[in-house]
């Protein structure tokens, strides 16, 4: 629902802040994050549930009237969390309210390390209550499905695994799909209209913005309502309620907005996951919700509460051809492993994949299963695998498919180091989901070459599992190098998905193409570099004028 009050003061954009919870029973337990205030004639400021991850234990009555009912607005049950809650919000903003109301502190003492100059960053601060804890049940359904607590965590130090008690790993995950209102005390109304927008209008690819609060309440005279941007990576669950995004944020930013990066800037989400783990390995994907159906979810609950905003329409501003490509990579399975793969040519009805070796190393005596953006699912016959060496992980699929999924061949280009590129690939989420392939941006950060042939290609673009063997594009669509793998630190097992290594494809396509030309195998060899050099290049090892040292990546 849409309000207008004239005869209150308008701003353009959400007011975003952040807010404390501490406990009061004597424990030392404090949570923050960040959120914004959804209803500005009440003083009704929205963060994200986990805020609340200390204080709802397991066996409380408010964690089982929130699973019983999706929400629990109960006085009492609430009062018995005994909790202190302070809202954060910028004073350059709300500095017309202090001559309103005499009882608003607008003074909060930066730390000492601030100087005078940033003086208009200090913040205005409200108590208030927590009112209201619900949960967005289609949000819920689909986290479960796709991130169950099994092999997922989410926080701040994956260290803290084993030290938290199962049962609050079970409050934690169930805290995912939910939001807190807090009452705002003190509060004098003005008008403030923000736009929305339903996210099945995105696509992947589209760029986005996220404002938070980075360590949410600990100092928001330094980081209050921080920007990071990048795109949409993919989307799951009815009406794209789950989004994934590549903009990085750190923990204290659950609760901040993503918008559209337009000019319209519209509100798409609320941010509910800023650091990911599957399996142990970090994945560089932020997670938030659809916000119109956190509005809906808001409605269904007992409580006076009415955000003031216009949903608004408009199409995807995703790049064009970034569309064609994710509507061309298929995700290729072989006993439980996946990966990816794109066209590198095509004879009537035969299209011939490119991928990396180890997405197919089990593939000598079975069929790859390829399973095509249309849901079509194709055998895969191996013609070609670089067994021999590090250097060039690559292989060649040969599968039949019908008319309507035979797809344009990419054309290649010429790399440079800075240009904007994305990733594409099946990372993460294997065909069971049934997710397009995600898209990622960064940049070339680095280009290798020996001899004045370029033999590794390095992008800052999020690469995960899955992803390997799809294709690396700049922005005009046009292949620059195939993803192999990001980088490992084999002795404390943690991953950088901004740091990934690419085979190039303006090396290795011209004897590809000679291959589909006379369809002999042994053209195939020229892919099979026996440089040592660059081997220990791919080998990620260091040469220091003497013999290759083994690498910790």
């Amino acid at each position: 629902m849409f309000y207008i009050w004239n005869n209150m003061r308008s701003l353009d954009d959400p007011v975003c802040g952040t807010v404390a919870v501490r406990s009061q029973r004597g424990k030392l337990l404090e949570n923050t994050c960040s959120g914004f205030v959804v209803d500005s004639r009440a003083g009704y400021f929205l963060t994200h549930g986990t805020i609340l991850s200390e204080q709802i234990e397991a066996k409380s009555r408010v964690f089982k009237e929130l699973q019983s009912k999706s929400y629990c607005t109960g006085k009492q049950e609430l009062k018995l969390l005994q909790l202190d809650v302070e809202v954060k919000l910028p004073r350059n903003v709300l500095s017309h309210l202090k001559s309103s109301s005499p009882n608003i502190d607008v003074s909060i003492a930066p730390s000492s390390a601030v100087i005078e100059g940033f003086h208009e960053n200090l913040c205005t601060r409200f108590h208030g209550k927590v009112c209201s804890i619900f949960s967005v049940l289609p949000l819920k359904h689909i986290l479960n499905k796709l991130m169950p607590s099994d092999n997922w965590e989410f926080g701040d130090d994956l260290s803290n695994k084993n030290k938290k008690e199962k049962s609050n790993s079970v409050v934690f995950h169930e805290l995912l799909s939910c939001f807190v209102l807090i009452e705002m005390f003190d509060w004098i109304p003005f008008h403030s209209t923000f736009g929305i927008k339903s996210s099945s209008q995105n696509a992947i690819g589209d760029p986005v913005e996220i404002i938070s609060t980075p360590f949410g309440g600990l100092n928001p005279e330094v980081f209050l309502n921080a920007r990071s941007s990048g795109i949409i990576s993919n989307f799951a669950g009815k009406g794209k309620i789950l989004l994934m995004t590549d903009a990085r944020c750190v923990p204290g930013s659950e609760g901040g907005l993503l918008l559209e990066r337009s000019s319209t800037r519209c509100v798409l989400g609320v941010m509910i996951a800023t650091l990911c783990w599957k399996n142990n390995e970090w994945v560089g994907l932020s997670l938030a919700c659809a916000l119109p159906d956190i509005m809906s979810a808001i409605e269904a609950i007992p409580v006076n509460v009415s955000p003031t905003f216009l949903s608004l329409e408009g199409k995807s501003v995703s790049n064009p051809v970034l569309q064609q490509v994710l509507h061309s990579v298929p995700i290729i399975s072989v006993r439980g492993s996946w990966g990816s793969g794109f066209t590198v040519g095509t004879h009537g009805n035969e299209v011939i994949l490119l991928t990396c070796n180890h997405v197919v190393k089990n593939c000598n005596y079975t069929s790859a299963r390829v399973k095509w953006p249309s849901g079509n699912i194709y055998p895969g016959k191996l013609i070609y695998r670089n067994h021999s060496t590090p250097t060039f992980d690559l292989a060649l699929l040969s599968v039949k498919v019908k008319s309507s999924d035979i797809p344009s061949t990419p054309q290649m280009a010429n790399v440079q180091e800075g240009e904007p590129v994305f990733g594409v690939g099946h990372a993460i989420f294997n065909e069971e989901y049934d997710l397009l392939a995600s898209g990622t941006s960064g940049i070339v950060s680095k280009v290798h070459r020996i001899r004045n042939t370029i033999v590794m290609i390095q992008t800052t673009c999020a690469i995960h599992a899955g992803a390997s063997g799809g294709p690396i594009i700049n922005r005009q669509g046009e292949v620059i190098g195939v993803t192999v793998c990001n980088a490992k630190d084999v002795t404390s097992g943690a991953s950088y998905p901004h740091v990934n290594m690419c085979v190039p494809m303006e090396t290795v396509l011209p004897i590809i193409q000679q291959f589909l030309q006379t369809e002999d195998l042994s053209v195939l060899e020229g892919l099979q570099i026996q440089d040592p050099f660059v081997q220990g290049l791919w080998g990620l090892e260091t040469g220091l004028k003497g013999p290759l040292i083994p690498s910790k990546l």
